[in-house]
């Protein structure tokens, strides 16, 4: 199937999120390929965490050719729970170039967004809640991160906790023809974040009487792949056109919800 310029595939028909991709191995310190189709990506298998490297991966109604997909086999919660997808996905953004990584929170089971910007970009080191108003940035919930790439695994590619890093995939976990050759060669990306747990999200694991209450007063509902997604390549476009010197861009996505919903972020 073709890609698209954005780097995603034709609407899909094929399997729902979270379908079964890989059997578990006993080798629990090994890093074991268990699947390889050449050009199609492989798969790994380490401990309780299985890795899926370029592959297309389903984000609401298209397919996105992202560069890995970590799946936490925990038993902390079950899969439905955790909305079906994997536990965090990371791609390069083809419009942009910017690194990107849609990430579950643990327990609540909530998305969590981010794009990584590089030394250079106005905003290179900023604080999220430091950024000038006057430019505009418009995200889900509005921006809560902002951080260095955080330090990496030891050097025996421990995966269980690439599960929980924000920053660009290893070179090594990548395939050569969708990823290494734009691979940063050092962790100094800058990345800026926002979370989907506010009084309008439907947070999974979220069982306080007062949040359920909010949540029902504002008409939450459940941020999934898809939504996060357009928000996420949206965040990347502004923080582009930032770059770039140019005016906003218009949003592609659903516009996120007025801050002014959430008693924790109005004023």
């Amino acid at each position: 199937m073709a890609k698209s310029k954005d780097g995603t595939r034709a609407p899909r028909t094929g399997a729902k999120p979270g379908t079964a991709i890989a059997p578990s191995t006993s080798r629990k310190g090994a890093l074991v390929r268990i699947d390889d189709r050449g050009g199609d990506g492989a798969v790994f298998r380490q401990g309780e965490v299985t890795l899926v490297v370029g592959r297309p991966y389903p984000m609401g109604d298209r397919d996105v050719l992202i560069d890995a997909a970590y799946y936490v086999d925990d038993g902390a919660a079950p899969r439905a729970a955790r909305l079906g997808g994997a536990d965090k996905v990371a791609w390069r953004d083809a419009a942009t170039g910017f690194e990107c990584i849609i990430m579950r929170e643990t327990p609540g089971g909530y998305l969590r967004g981010f794009v990584g910007v590089e030394p250079g970009h106005p905003l290179y080191g900023f604080e999220h809640d430091a950024i000038p108003p006057e430019l505009g940035i418009e995200v889900h919930g509005g921006l809560t991160y902002s951080a260095v790439c955080q330090a990496g695994p030891s050097p025996q590619r421990r995966l269980i906790y690439e599960v929980r890093r924000i920053c660009h995939v290893p070179v090594g976990y990548a395939p050569v023809a969708n990823a290494t050759d734009h691979r940063p060669a050092h962790d100094d990306a800058w990345w800026f974040g926002f979370d989907c747990n506010h009084v309008y999200d439907v947070v999974p694991g979220d069982r306080r009487d007062r949040e359920r209450f909010l949540g029902a007063e504002t008409g939450a509902v459940l941020r999934d792949e898809g939504y996060v997604y357009d928000q996420v390549v949206d965040l990347a476009a502004q923080l582009r056109a930032i770059a770039d010197g140019r005016p906003k861009p218009p949003r592609t996505g659903a516009a996120p919800p007025p801050l002014g919903l959430d008693p924790k972020r109005a004023g």
